[in-house]
């Protein structure tokens, strides 16, 4: 049985059907609520998606693959997956949106774009903006497939990419300039213009961007986050913003999201955007189309695109 849990739409009926062509009548189940997923876990063999995989797991003694709607994974139980040894594959489709959100993010700190729009509500022309210094480097932290696309396109805008991950592997350092190991990336904050955090949030990597990294940046630089909230020490990096000691920082997750009149969103030179940065218009249909290409290799034993080595979890900023 495949069971398809989806979390930011639901299946369309064209997809079930081709599933089912796939699979076979009746071999295709869409859980809509996590008691119809418990009712299907018995039977379920493949999940698509994991929108209440946590719950079905302890009743799906015959799983055998899930295949997640989400580019990472840090947050799904992939413990429990790799003991029990339950293939795990990431979504790769939403890589290039979110690279490109990430360099846009950058470039509207850069050019002073929250400062231009403002002034344009207020209909009020005024002289230049104060504007940072052109790019000439860049720091990528983690590089898996958003990272190292981040990374090819900074590179195309002409910067010095340096980048970093615990595996280092040959397509890895490929994608950037300079391959930085895992345990030395801190001392490429020194000239580091523009700092991307692509990373899972884990035991190593929380709040692994604090005081001491912040102050290691040029006043200039602009941090990016495109991961998790938690890799940054938010007061940490409020108290940078609010007293200059850099030049900006837009991130695209907040987890808590803060109440209206938290003092965080009139922060200056602070860009957020609501966990977008994975969306565009044919997000649901590209998701589809590949677990559909995804499904005929698992059924017919081919190998799995996209597919999470869970016995190597460790991450770049020990």
């Amino acid at each position: 049985m495949i069971t398809l849990m989806y979390s930011n739409f639901a299946p369309s009926a064209e997809h079930v059907r081709r599933l089912q062509k796939l699979a076979g009548s009746g071999r295709v189940a869409v859980a809509a609520s996590e008691d119809s997923a418990l009712t299907c876990a018995p039977s379920t063999q493949i999940v698509l998606g994991h929108r209440w995989l946590r719950q079905l797991l302890p009743h799906a003694p015959g799983l055998r693959w899930v295949q997640t709607s989400a580019a990472g994974y840090d947050q799904l139980p992939w413990a429990e997956l790799a003991r029990r040894g339950i293939t795990l594959t990431r979504n790769p489709m939403n890589s290039a949106s979110i690279a490109n959100h990430a360099v846009a993010l950058a470039w509207a700190l850069l050019r002073r774009l929250p400062d231009a729009l403002r002034a344009q509500y207020a209909g009020r022309w005024g002289a230049p903006f104060a504007m940072l210094p052109q790019p000439r480097t860049a720091l990528v932290l983690g590089l898996g497939a958003i990272g190292m696309q981040v990374s090819r396109l900074l590179r195309g805008l002409g910067l010095h990419v340096r980048g970093t991950s615990n595996s280092g592997s040959a397509a890895q350092r490929e994608a950037c300039d300079e391959f930085v190991d895992a345990g030395r990336w801190r001392d490429a904050l020194l000239d580091t213009d523009i700092l991307v955090l692509a990373l899972p949030l884990n035991e190593t990597t929380r709040g692994c961007i604090g005081p001491r990294e912040l102050a290691a940046l040029p006043a200039h630089a602009v941090l990016v986050n495109i991961a998790r909230d938690g890799l940054v020490d938010r007061t940490a990096l409020l108290d940078a913003l609010r007293s200059g000691r850099i030049g900006g920082a837009g991130l695209d997750a907040l987890d808590p999201i803060p109440a209206a009149d938290d003092p965080l969103w009139i922060t200056p030179n602070l860009l957020i955007t609501p966990k977008v940065s994975a969306y565009h218009p044919g997000m649901q249909q590209e998701f589809e189309a590949f677990a559909e290409l995804q499904t005929q290799r698992f059924l017919s034993g081919a190998p799995l695109e996209a597919l999470v080595d869970l016995a190597d979890t460790g991450q770049a900023c020990a």
